[in-house]
């Protein structure tokens, strides 16, 4: 697509008055070649690198990059980018499997707590009255069996379910829970936790890619903005009093070095250490920064910043599912207690006159409903929209709503929930960002100050 962008022609080859204008006014074009993985396409972007990339690109030495050329250059940044991918899939790998041990071995661990908790008399099964009497006053057993995402370990909470529950536990029909068939219901709990892991794992890393691209393109669009500005005379060179007199005047050009990443870019900044960071820039010893040069230190300082926004990534991520992880739990638990509080004959499902009963004098099944977020449970509290909304969660028209319909409704309810906390998240950590950026411009200015009026 950018070959064609670029090819206002049409004439299968790009012309070099082609590709400047692209570069100049393409903004598609501009993100692609910054992003592609391979120099001499990149350079294409720098007016004064812009003739030899064109000449590299240019094997056949006809003056312009035709579709061939265009295709080797394209396979050999695609092979580059292929390469970043797999090493930060393998970081990825790495630090899941990490973390997926550590929580495996904290799960099974857990199981085996709770499974000897309700083993009152150590037989090594579990009795219906074991199981009844923990559940009903063991705040551990309670909790683990609401979290551990089974739902034959949950119902073993409801009264109206523990007989179901208990049958498809009992592999073998003894009447009881023995260890061997506990352990065979939380290896299907665990494999379903590690699943949902996973799934968030992969929603993450695309939205960290995102992230990432988003973030590099802004940085790199920034840091060619600011080389302009600085080159004053379009030399293609930064002189030592150009860079001065940018770095008094001009608030763009301090505010990107500052939070560049790199130190010797943000060292133009203190004149004591002017000297000594163009010494370090300045690679060729022209006495000037070039392009080139300017690039180098440019990508240096995007590699720190991207390493600081993965920190910040994966610290906001660890803190966002445990937040999600306890506020899922607690949201399953109270659409549980919810449904046993309308179910006043314990049948697992809610009849029309149970529902209307509880909406009219239970203040914790309105407040759970009036919350849930979901339209269809909301409309159980109006008269006037109860058999609509009987009908949509009713999905066997029985007439009534049965435990696994309800959860159907919570589980929408839940995943909405989270959408919304997600979004609400991402909002934060943009206003959180440019709060940051801001403070930290403002600071660092005025340290700055202090220091020359200090000395």
């Amino acid at each position: 697509k950018v070959f064609e962008m670029i090819d206002k022609d049409g004439s299968g080859s790009l012309a070099i008055d082609e590709i400047t204008r692209a570069v100049k006014e393409d903004q598609e074009v501009i993100d692609f070649l910054e992003n592609c993985g391979e120099p001499n396409l990149q350079f294409l972007l720098r007016p004064k690198r812009l003739k030899k990339a064109l000449e590299a690109l240019d094997t056949d030495k006809s003056g312009e990059v035709d579709e061939e050329e265009w295709d080797e250059a394209i396979h050999r940044g695609l092979a580059a980018r292929l390469e970043q991918l797999r090493e930060e899939r393998e970081r990825r790998e790495r630090a899941a499997r990490a973390e997926d041990e550590a929580f495996s071995a904290a799960f099974l661990n857990a199981a085996r707590e709770v499974f000897m908790l309700m083993d009152k008399d150590d037989s090594g099964s579990l009795s219906h009255q074991e199981i009844l009497g923990a559940v009903k006053t063991n705040a551990e057993v309670k909790k683990f069996l609401n979290d551990c995402g089974d739902r034959n370990l949950q119902y073993l909470l409801m009264p109206s379910k523990l007989e179901a529950s208990l049958k498809a536990i009992d592999s073998d029909g003894s009447g009881e829970i023995e260890l061997p068939e506990w352990e065979t219901a939380i290896e299907t709990a665990l494999k379903a936790k590690l699943a949902q892991r996973a799934a968030d794992r992969e929603r993450r890393a695309k939205e960290a890619a995102a992230e990432i691209a988003a973030f590099t393109a802004e940085f790199l669009n920034a840091a060619r903005k600011v080389f302009e500005m600085i080159d004053k005379d379009g030399s293609g060179s930064l002189a030592i009093d150009e860079i001065t007199r940018a770095v008094k005047e001009d608030q763009e050009v301090i505010d990107f070095l500052e939070n560049c990443g790199e130190p010797n870019l943000q060292f133009l900044l203190r004149p004591k250490r002017l000297k000594k960071a163009l010494e370090a820039l300045d690679t060729d010893k022209s006495g000037e920064v070039d392009e080139e040069e300017w690039d180098e230190a440019i990508h240096r300082g995007l590699a720190a910043r991207l390493e600081q926004l993965r920190e910040e990534r994966e610290r906001r991520e660890r803190a966002a599912r445990a937040e999600d992880e306890a506020f899922s739990a607690a949201f399953l638990n109270a659409a549980r207690e919810v449904f046993m509080l309308m179910d006043k004959d314990d049948s697992g499902s809610l009849s029309h006159q149970e529902i209307l009963g509880a909406v009219k004098t239970n203040a914790e099944v309105k407040k759970f409903l009036n919350d849930c977020g979901d339209r269809n449970l909301q409309y159980l509290l109006m008269p006037s929209k109860l058999e609509a909304s009987l009908k949509a969660i009713d999905s066997d028209g029985s007439g009534e709503i049965e435990l696994p319909e309800w959860e159907t409704a919570i589980e929408t309810a839940l995943k909405a929930k989270l959408a919304q906390r997600a979004a609400d998240r991402e909002r934060r950590a943009k206003e959180a960002a440019a709060e940051i950026a801001a403070f930290t411009a403002e600071f660092l200015n005025a340290a700055r100050k202090v220091f020359e009026m200090i000395d």
